[in-house]
């Protein structure tokens, strides 16, 4: 029994290891595919990851470079303005700017001419932030309207432009003001009766001045010699003597010497510019050089129609702040009472009071509207009735009427500036536009001014000017509707368009 105990023992040693070697193994292999799984897993969503972050890096190179660039900003009449054009087209703007701000520096001294550098400085700034912004300024959207409106209306003008005139008109732009590579649109001819009003305005002017300083100069007599300068002590003052080089003006460049200026600070223009704005020679001859030239012979030719006569008044007002004193006002006015007096003792338009209200000979276009209405539906000596305008109340007495009278410079230079305004807002309404950044500006009422011819009191005593008065600063002014922009290189009377600080809106 011993023998056979033994082997059953050892047959049961076996399948006890056996067993316990299957479970063992069972284990193992349970821990082998648990580790698989969790790396499986884990590779898994290592994939995962990187592919949400591969998503996110191509979906943001889409939007940065694909997306945002081609947004539309603007649409008008099918043409669309994207955001990449605007880009390199507000780089333009804010470097025309700049060297506007300079030359105006190189004019002055001291503080101002630090102010104007640092102007010059901020717009040259904020080019580095142009490229890749979503800022859109609504004034460059609307100057980018507003030239594609040229560009559309032109035709119906019989303008056309050629891609060799555009091209020479933007090299035109970096030429010696003194010798233009094109010939400068002429102004209309002046009508002789227009030419007589002019040289009466300004004696009439130079008359006022003298008197006003208390220094009235006697006017030279026709053929009389002029006598010699003498020196405070009594003694001939000697005719300085200078030599050839420096008395001879200097020579006209000829237009090889003004092409080949031009072509060198033309290459300046684009090396400052073209780069960082992503602009192309055709992209800056199609955005900016070719809208330009349009414009400039759109206004010529609208300009060329504006009639140099027109119906004028020539009258005086009251200008009161209530309705009571206006009625009361126009009644002794029209019993009897002196108008200029009542002016002079109740008008709160302090520029005209002096005068007795004198408001010169106006058109229609430099007074408000309701003025206008009365004035000119009055006959010489009559009175108007209390008119309410956004300055208050007016009483009006017309002087004298002229149906066809020569327009003064400032009021033919406003008729032309309404002749372009009301042309492009003939185009704008006949146009499609959409843009979400295009905004009209919002008028707010102001202190009367009167009439350009109107004439100014005469000081009693001469005022002397303070002799450590500052220059006034000339700051930026708002580009007139459907003028020509400014030339890429800045003349020293230029004006700018914007203030230093952008007016940006997201």
């Amino acid at each position: 029994m011993k023998p056979n105990q033994n082997r059953f023992d050892s047959i049961r040693d076996r399948i006890g290891r056996g067993t316990s070697s299957s479970a063992a193994s069972a284990q193992r292999r349970s821990r082998r595919d648990q580790e698989a799984r969790y790396q499986r897993l884990f590779l898994l969503s290592m994939i995962g990851l990187a592919g949400v972050i591969v998503l996110i890096l191509v979906g943001g190179s889409v939007y940065e470079y694909v997306v945002k660039p081609n947004a539309v900003i603007a649409e008008v009449n099918g043409h669309e303005i994207r955001r990449r054009e605007y880009w390199k087209y507000q780089s333009i703007v804010l470097y025309n700017q700049a060297r506007t701000y300079e030359s105006f520096a190189v004019q002055t001294q001291g503080d101002q001419q630090q102010q104007f550098l640092q102007f010059a400085a901020s717009f040259d700034a904020q080019r580095d932030d142009v490229w890749g912004s979503t800022d859109v300024s609504s004034a460059t959207v609307q100057q980018m309207v507003e030239d594609q409106l040229f560009l559309d209306g032109a035709e119906s003008l019989g303008i056309m432009v050629t891609d060799e005139e555009a091209e020479r008109y933007a090299l035109n732009q970096f030429a010696p003001p003194d010798a233009p590579l094109l010939t400068p649109q002429t102004s209309p001819t002046l009508i002789p009766e227009r030419a007589v009003v002019a040289t009466q305005t300004a004696e009439a002017l130079a008359t006022q001045q003298s008197l006003a300083l208390g220094t009235p100069e006697a006017s030279p007599v026709s053929g009389t010699p002029q006598a010699t300068p003498v020196t405070s002590a009594g003694t001939p003052m000697a005719t300085p003597v200078t030599d050839d080089a420096a008395a001879s003006p200097a020579a006209t460049p000829n237009l090889r010497d003004s092409l080949q200026a031009a072509e060198a600070e033309y290459g300046i223009f684009q090396e400052n510019v073209f780069e960082d704005a992503n602009l192309s020679e055709d992209d800056y001859i199609r955005l900016w050089a070719r809208p330009q030239l349009v414009r400039e012979r759109v206004v010529h030719e609208v300009t060329s129609q504006v009639p140099q006569t027109a119906e004028l008044v020539n009258a005086q007002h009251i200008l009161v702040a209530t309705e009571d004193l206006a009625n009361q006002l126009y009644e002794q006015a029209t019993s009897g009472a002196d108008f200029g007096a009542l002016a002079r003792a109740n008008s709160t338009d302090t520029a005209t009071a002096a005068t007795g209200g004198q408001l010169g000979w106006f058109t229609r276009l430099e007074v408000d509207p309701a003025l206008a209405g009365a004035a000119f539906a009055l006959e010489p000596g009559q009175i108007s009735e209390p008119i309410e305008t956004e300055y208050g109340w007016q009483v009006v007495k017309v002087n004298d009427t002229d149906e066809d009278r020569p327009l003064s410079d400032t009021q033919y230079q406003l008729a032309t500036t309404e002749a372009i305004d009301a042309w492009v807002e003939e185009q704008r309404a006949q146009a499609d536009i959409s843009s979400d950044y295009e905004t009209t500006p919002t008028e707010t009422p102001g202190a009367f001014v009167p009439p350009a011819g109107a004439p100014t009191p005469i000081p009693a005593t001469p005022i002397p000017a303070s002799p450590t008065a500052e220059p006034p600063i000339v700051g930026p002014q708002p580009a007139v509707p459907g003028s020509p922009a400014a030339s890429p290189v800045a003349t020293g009377n230029a004006t700018p368009v914007a203030t230093p600080t952008p007016a940006a809106v997201g």
